[in-house]
């Protein structure tokens, strides 16, 4: 809790609620953002297959089912993200703290692991360098770059999130 000027509990953790909306906002983003990670990695699947030759189908599944639970939580997170309520205070604010520091770190790890993770199919499997594994290897490069890009603007939301609850609360 933060006192005011005249030393009198406001009552409200500026930094906690700046948090919360953070959170909230990455709660919002991560709905909809994960999902259509994967419709556009099935997107990607689909169209290398078909480059190649081969069946769209499991690539144009993944793509469908990616593209609905997108929509899905969009649509279920839409009232938090048009909400004029205030936010609740931000939950364990050492662990967001610590996340902010981290991320850049798995953000890294992740992108490296599957560089050489695709890198590692191409060159150790049989059939790894042939056009006909194509599609999965399309597939599997840009998963983790969509995984790499949300949490890095978590991170950001987290970050700016004084920024953020000030102009939320202007907006207001």
């Amino acid at each position: 809790m933060t006192p005011d000027i005249t030393g009198t509990d406001t009552g409200v953790d500026p930094e906690g609620t700046a948090f919360g909306l953070a959170q909230r906002r990455s709660w919002v983003f991560s709905a909809w953002w994960y999902p259509a990670v994967l419709s556009v990695s099935g997107a990607v699947q689909a169209g290398l297959a078909l480059a190649v030759g081969q069946s769209a189908k499991a690539g144009i599944v993944l793509a469908s089912l990616g593209a609905v639970s997108a929509a899905l939580g969009w649509a279920l997170t839409a009232g938090h993200r048009f909400t004029r309520r205030p936010p609740k205070p931000g939950s364990d604010i050492p662990r967001v703290k610590q996340g902010i520091r981290t991320t850049p770190i798995m953000v890294r790890t992740i992108l490296i692991a599957s560089a050489l993770g695709v890198g590692a199919l191409v060159l150790f499997t049989p059939r790894g360098g042939s056009p006909k594994s194509l599609p999965l290897l399309g597939m599997l490069a840009i998963w983790p770059l969509g995984l790499a890009v949300g949490l890095a603007y978590t991170r950001r939301l987290m970050i700016k999130s004084p920024t953020l609850y000030a102009q939320w609360l202007e907006r207001r």
